[in-house]
């Protein structure tokens, strides 16, 4: 009996898990930089990604994989562009609060900004 409902609590975490995992893409979040000053909001696409400023203007486009609980950015152009360096991350999200944990990535400037931010989300 015991064994039965351990494996039933499992089984329903890891698909709420999954689900959590692909409900990342077609979603923006919100995320206030002191540095800069303003609030930026990232949007994940199917396959790219992109952030915008306080006043809308895109500051960074990316090329965005994600996988299971993983994302990888790649950018492509912007005012905050890392170019031909890949960040890889493992995120988290409850309600409204989203969380990236580096895994690896060697472009500093978007390793401090992402590494345990807490992104909320928004309907923009």
């Amino acid at each position: 009996m015991r064994k039965t409902l351990f494996l039933s609590i499992a089984l329903s975490l890891a698909g709420a898990i999954s689900l959590h995992a692909q409900s990342i893409k077609g979603t923006n979040w919100k995320l206030y930089i002191d540095e800069l000053h303003d609030t930026l909001t990232l949007h994940i696409k199917g396959d790219s990604s992109f952030v915008t400023d306080g006043s809308g203007e895109v500051v960074v486009r990316s090329l965005c994989k994600v996988s299971k609980d993983t994302i990888t950015l790649k950018d492509i152009d912007g005012k905050y562009v890392c170019p031909d360096q890949a960040g890889v991350y493992t995120f988290a999200f409850i309600a409204d609060t989203l969380t990236m944990t580096l895994v690896n990535d060697p472009c500093d400037n978007r390793s401090t900004s992402i590494n345990g931010a807490r992104w909320i989300r928004s309907k923009d």
